[in-house]
This record gives structure tokens, sequence and C-alpha cells, in this order.
């Protein structure tokens, strides 16, 4: 076997929220983050990616329609968007 020098590092940002339940959830998996992602990026290193397609609930599409027949809220600036996704159940 090849020994391969891993030398670049990928970094992102999310709520303390999201990467405690990440954490959480991949470690019933028995994976870290940090391998997950690393796996991920092979995957898609690999042409192997599968995208979620993000519309396949009623709810997605009922919001789809909503926003092409102009039905949808609008929010404001930004300070109004923090406000109005604080309001949002994460689940």
């Amino acid at each position: 076997m090849q020994n391969v020098k891993k030398s670049k590092t990928i970094s992102t940002r999310v709520t303390k929220d999201i990467s405690d339940r990440a954490k959480a959830n991949l470690a019933k998996m028995g994976l870290t983050v940090s391998e997950y992602v690393r796996l991920s990026l092979i995957k898609a290193a690999n042409n192997e990616v599968k995208l979620v397609s993000f519309l396949d609930s009623p709810e997605a599409q009922q919001a789809k329609y909503e926003d092409q027949h102009h039905m949808a809220e609008t929010i404001g600036d930004i300070d109004d968007f923090e406000k109005w996704t604080e309001n949002l159940d994460e689940d």
C-alpha cells in the first residue's frame, strides 16, 4: 500500500448545535466528523456523489409552488431574516 502524505486541511463553519448533533449522529455509526468529511471527499473525487434532492417532499413542493405563484412571505433585510430563522423549528 502506498503511503500518501495528507497535507490539505479543509474547514467549514456551522453552528454549535449542528456540530454537536452531527458528532452525536456520526458517533452512533462509529465515525468522527473528520472521517465522514474525508470519506465524502473521496466519493466526490471519484465522481461517486449522488446529490440529494431537496424538493422530494410534499412540504418542499408546496414551498416551491408558493414561491412560483408569488405567495411566499417577504422577510426583509438580513436582521429580519435572522429574527425569522430564530423562530424556525430545527428538527
